[in-house]
């Protein structure tokens, strides 16, 4: 009889999780460290030896970038576009339709609202997700406190970009239907929508590929290193809350000694 082998078990990992290790691995290690442990417990391991040399850029490449479409102002919606998905634990997402076109899967709400795709090891829940006129789903990542100005790297925020090609899959996953693009929606609050913008990101053969590869290059990275620079770490969280050794550029503010993640360290 011939014995069955079982699958690895693959490292959850989120579009969140990819997005920031493109920005810096050990950010990734800390904040997941720190988000996915019980109220009152302390945070868990991290796999970053205390010996880690940092990195002065990601090991991880970007995705495809050649078809992005970049748009200025509102969001390009018709009355016949309609919202089946909305993120419950998101309180600051916009209202982009009236309450007769919001019509959520039940499928996808409650308990059941985090999208998983079992064969990627990916988990995670969009903002918002769009049926277009022809049927076609489509993510929506909402980023309300980043004006869109043009865009170019120093914004440019390929993190979202990588975010978006995530959640393309779990949506394609788990709606079984081809997703073909996905957005990111910068919105402007503060300043009346004057600097709203969206970019809309393909999803094809090129952007699955580079997603697998992806996925399993940040899984056999055991080092997690740092990438110190201003421009990671003057928006890190783990660093305003004083658990980064490596800051580049330290958050004036209350923090909590990063001893205390190097403690619960194997």
């Amino acid at each position: 009889m011939l014995s069955s082998e079982t699958a690895p078990v693959l490292e959850h990992l989120t579009p969140h999780d990819l997005g920031t290790y493109f920005r810096c691995q050990h950010e990734m290690e800390l904040a997941r460290a720190n988000h996915n442990h019980a109220p009152g417990a302390l945070p868990g391991t991290v796999l970053t030896p205390l010996n880690v040399v940092p990195l002065h850029h990601s090991p991880l490449f970007a995705p495809p970038l050649g078809h992005l479409l970049v748009n200025e102002g509102r969001l390009d919606l018709t009355d016949k576009d309609i919202l089946v998905y909305e993120d419950e634990g998101e309180d600051d997402l916009p209202m982009l339709f009236p309450p007769e076109r919001v019509r959520p899967d039940i499928r996808f709400s409650g308990p059941r609202s985090t999208l998983g795709d079992p064969e990627l090891g990916l988990r995670g829940r969009p903002d918002l997700i769009i049926q277009r006129a022809d049927g076609s789903l489509v993510p929506v990542e909402y980023k309300e406190t980043h004006l869109f100005v043009g865009y170019h790297e120093a914004h440019g925020r390929l993190f979202d970009t990588i975010q978006v090609v995530a959640e393309c899959r779990l949506v394609e996953a788990a709606f079984g239907r081809k997703v073909p693009y996905g957005i990111v929606l910068y919105g402007d609050e503060a300043g009346g929508g004057i600097h709203e913008g969206w970019v809309r990101i393909p999803y094809g053969e090129a952007e699955q590929s580079w997603l697998r590869v992806a996925l399993r290059q940040v899984r056999e990275d055991r080092e997690r290193a740092p990438v110190p620079a201003e421009r990671n770490c003057g928006g890190c969280e783990p660093n305003s809350n004083g658990l980064c050794r490596y800051a580049a550029a330290r958050y004036e503010g209350p923090h909590r000694h990063h001893e205390f993640f190097a403690s619960r360290r194997p």
